[in-house]
């Protein structure tokens, strides 16, 4: 028989879930007895085999100030088609799909093995995946073209339907047009060293203009994510092969004893800048930002920051995993879906009041905590990239809320994660 702490552990392992302590307080003034806040981990994309994901809209909470779902801690009344929510005692009514239900007849939310389930719904318009590629060209010759061929080649592992966009830097950035007339090739040219705030940004690329419809007949409408700079896959494949191929190394002359002049931080600034967009952001690199916003190091070889010797002579002992990681970002699930979830809105619903988000979309609630640390006032949160790996943290009080990548502990609590095609909930 298992001890407690192993039972405990069980369930976190499978939930993907876990809370600092392992009773809930039993009263308001247990609850300000707390010597360690109550917080909880949550993994939204957890991988479960042996939990499959639910084809239908979870059953919610009919009171407003609560929306808790259905799970097997309700109490249900089978003869009258009633459930009470467990964490206000509301009493509601199945819906009419619920019609047979009945103790030999359960559905999967009341199932004590499914206390975390993964909803799959459709609300709205689905949203395509967006690939944006940030290209550094002050590489060595024969590291371009080897870059190059890659690049190419993950082109064939997207989604026909994915939208993929295309930056290139060096002492300058450029923005390339990916919609325009064949063989001539179009881009907008950033200085390196000029610090534009998200505004000009949109402006000078022309994002903050309606787009124009493009349906004709019986053509289906275009994504409201396209634009000259995101394209489908499948329409600009070959233009976006040739782009690639066409590539060449930064023109500015490097004088001895300097670095070439990496605009990274300008480039970053402008693959952030696309609105309403939730975007895989690819940055390939062959050194350190020497230039502009985010510049790490002066161009100045005297000054170290590491020696291409480390890495010719393999004293740099992450050098070989890291080339192997490109790749490992489009493996599939059985589905043959992406592990990655893209523009995720994580929403607390019930029990914590929050004091900080992520990134907050000042969602007031009875959820959200009176004193606000650093970004507060919300019980929603915008999360731009999720994988099976990623963990958050959500506090009671005083502690902010925070994203783990490559985090494998999970939280237990009653919290809703959001996405265009799936929906977590866990009790």
């Amino acid at each position: 028989m298992a001890t407690f702490p192993e039972f405990i552990s069980q369930n976190e392992d499978r939930d993907g879930v876990r809370l600092s302590w392992n009773v809930w307080p039993s009263s308001r003034l247990e609850a300000t007895r707390l010597v360690v806040p109550l917080a909880a981990l949550l993994s939204p994309l957890r991988e479960r085999e042996d939990l499959p994901p639910i084809q239908y809209e979870p059953v919610l909470c009919s009171r407003a100030t609560c929306r808790a779902v259905l799970n097997p801690l309700c109490q249900v009344d089978y003869r009258a088609k009633l459930w009470a929510c467990n964490f206000c005692y509301q009493r509601n009514q199945f819906p009419p799909s619920y019609a047979g239900i009945s103790e030999v007849n359960q559905p999967a939310e009341l199932l004590p093995q499914f206390s975390t389930i993964e909803y799959v719904v459709q609300r709205g318009p689905q949203m395509p995946l967006v690939f944006l590629y940030v290209v550094d060209t002050c590489l060595e010759e024969e590291d371009l073209q080897a870059l190059k061929e890659s690049l190419q080649m993950s082109l064939s592992l997207l989604p026909p339907a994915s939208l993929v966009g295309l930056i290139t830097f060096g002492r300058m950035v450029q923005v390339h047009e990916l919609q325009g007339p064949e063989g001539i090739a179009k881009s907008y040219v950033f200085r390196g060293a000029k610090d534009l705030s998200a505004k000009q940004l949109q402006e000078m690329l022309g994002l903050t203009k309606p787009a124009a419809a493009q349906t004709r007949g019986a053509q289906p409408a275009p994504s409201p994510l396209c634009n000259r700079f995101l394209q489908p896959v499948q329409k600009v494949d070959m233009t976006l092969t040739d782009l690639l191929g066409e590539l060449q190394r930064d023109p500015w002359p490097v004088t001895q004893g300097k670095r070439p002049l990496r605009s990274l931080g300008v480039a970053m600034s402008i693959a952030c800048t696309f609105p309403n967009t939730g975007a895989r952001i690819m940055t390939f690199l062959g050194g350190p930002a020497t230039q502009g916003p985010g510049m790490v190091v002066g161009d100045e070889l005297k000054t170290p920051i590491r020696s291409w010797h480390d890495l010719e002579k393999d004293n740099a002992k992450f050098m070989k995993k890291a080339t192997k990681t490109f790749q490992r970002v489009f493996t599939k699930d059985v589905q043959g879906s992406f592990k990655m979830a893209f523009n995720a809105t994580l929403e607390r619903d019930q029990s914590l009041r929050s004091h900080r988000a992520l990134w907050s979309l000042h969602a007031k609630g009875p959820c959200v905590s009176e004193n606000e640390i650093g970004t507060g006032g919300t019980s929603q949160w915008k999360i731009c990239g999720l994988d099976p790996s990623t963990t958050l943290a959500l506090s009671s009080r005083g502690h902010q809320v925070r994203t783990h990548a490559r985090t494998r502990t999970h939280a237990h609590a009653h919290t809703a994660a959001r996405t265009s095609t799936h929906q977590k909930r866990t009790t």
